[in-house]
């Protein structure tokens, strides 16, 4: 399994840890991934596409650079208004 596998599969424990999921197939549910895709990442038959990392972000506000293990920051922070700035 490559790295960003093992990353996303933390994450989903993490989420899961948190509370901000029930369970894996809620998981998949909720980016618009088969569940029997998540089997066959874990054979290494698959990997988690670029669409589904993008969607994981959307949905769960996590910083990409964490996933790709550029940055140590897991969520994204949040925007800043123009007017809060002046």
């Amino acid at each position: 399994m490559n790295p960003i596998d093992k990353r996303i599969f933390y994450l989903i424990d993490l989420l899961i840890f948190e509370k901000k999921i029930d369970s894996v197939r809620q998981f998949c549910v909720e980016i618009g991934m088969l569940e029997q895709t998540v089997s066959k990442i874990k054979k290494g038959i698959n990997h988690f596409t670029l669409i589904q990392v993008q969607n994981i972000c959307k949905v769960y506000n996590i910083n990409s650079n964490w996933i790709f293990d550029i940055e140590k920051n897991m969520y994204r922070k949040p925007k800043t208004s123009i007017k809060s700035k002046v």
